[in-house]
């Protein structure tokens, strides 16, 4: 049906051109024959080299006129005279003849223009809802979350081994606490690698209770911290991937993100706030923390509760 219309459009603009050529070509002819007329009055032979073709044009005008221009005492052919009316009726009807077809040109690039909107429409509806069904294949979600502590005071009497001792027997601490807060979402499973613990859930659905119970855990770990006089810190990434995806080069692009050192938010990739805006209820909102090079510019967002 497009290439319908579009041949017509062209077949109206190529008629357009033509008959603007046949009308540029008539006025040299009528503004020609108005000065020879004008001149043969005056008996002025200037163009008397138009002679045979005024004749031709007076035999033929004859032969369906029998009409005469009176000047003065003295008779004048006026053959002549209808025959530049009659160009003149040409060109103001190859004029009005344009007006129509142009204006059945803008009727047919409308239509052109609707048929284009409309297979645009359903070519971009055709990859809303393929790039819908591939962020939907994101069922599988990585979190990790790096804890660090520090100490509010400092004691002078106490070695650098003794502080170091220390504060890693607090990180383990705050490590095992926190898996025990949070290992009662479900679907999740868990594995500590130093100062980190790593989450993995199965079944996006259950993000929002995995995202509550770390955001909870967390704020908890920090009250309690202060008051034992303890600064702690956390460092938390997400992301979403697909059962295609390697677990490990999901971890590498998360270990990524927490070197950015963003402290005290979960930090994810755009592909994440994707897959979780289509959750039918979203307990966080995802706000646009910066554009971050990592291994390449990325758009890196942070999550907040709502409250």
């Amino acid at each position: 049906m497009l290439a319908l219309f579009n041949f017509f459009k062209k077949f109206l603009r190529l008629f357009v051109d033509f008959a603007m050529v046949i009308q540029i070509v008539v006025a040299i002819v009528l503004f020609t024959f108005i000065m020879y007329w004008f001149f043969d009055l005056i008996n002025f032979q200037i163009l008397a080299f138009l002679t045979p073709v005024a004749n031709n044009i007076t035999v033929f005008m004859h032969s369906y006129f029998e009409e005469s221009l009176n000047k003065g005492v003295n008779e004048t052919d006026g053959s002549l005279f209808l025959f530049v009316m009659f160009l003149f009726v040409v060109i103001g009807a190859l004029s009005q003849l344009k007006i129509y077809t142009v204006s059945a040109e803008n009727r047919v690039s409308r239509k052109i223009d609707k048929i284009k909107s409309k297979n645009e429409d359903e070519f971009n509806a055709q990859l809303r809802a393929e790039a819908d069904q591939a962020i939907l294949a994101y069922r599988n979600v990585v979190l990790i979350v790096k804890l660090s502590a520090y100490k509010r005071t400092v004691d002078d009497m106490r070695t650098d081994e003794e502080k170091e001792k220390e504060h890693k027997e607090m990180v383990d601490r705050l490590v095992c606490e926190f898996y025990s807060r949070v290992k009662e979402a479900p679907c999740c499973k868990f594995a500590k690698s130093g100062d980190q613990l790593v989450v993995t859930l199965k079944g996006f659905t259950h993000v929002n209770k995995l995202l509550y119970y770390t955001e909870k855990a967390l704020e908890d770990l920090r009250a309690e911290m202060r008051k034992e006089n303890w600064i702690m810190k956390f460092y938390a990434a997400i992301d979403a991937f697909d059962d295609k995806v390697l677990l490990k080069d999901v971890y590498y692009d998360l270990q990524i993100l927490l070197k950015l050192n963003l402290y005290n938010e979960i930090i994810c990739y755009g592909n994440f706030c994707n897959r979780y805006y289509m959750e039918p209820k979203n307990m966080f909102e995802a706000y646009l923390k910066g554009v971050y090079d990592t291994t390449e510019p990325e758009n890196v967002w942070t999550l907040v509760k709502k409250y």
